[in-house]
């Protein structure tokens, strides 16, 4: 590996640290439902995002709310 491509590695992985994930598996809706609400809530702040997951009435909004939750424990 070259000198530019270890160095681009390493600030891949130093930006990544900054950044925490979540996944959620074995959920029984489309892919494109649970974007439709992730997207709604993309970018925006905690408790204002768990607020309009709380009263969307997309039924995916409920484990889109599950999954914040849980990602803000295991922070």
């Amino acid at each position: 590996m070259g000198a530019r491509k270890r160095l681009a590695a390493q600030a891949r992985k130093e930006a990544k640290k900054s950044q925490y994930f979540a996944k959620a598996q074995n959920i029984p809706s489309s892919p494109r439902k649970m974007r439709y609400v992730a997207d709604m809530v993309r970018g925006m702040e905690v408790n204002r995002a768990l607020g309009t997951l709380q009263f969307s009435k997309k039924a995916a909004a409920k484990d889109v709310y599950k999954l914040l939750r849980s990602a803000i424990a295991s922070w």
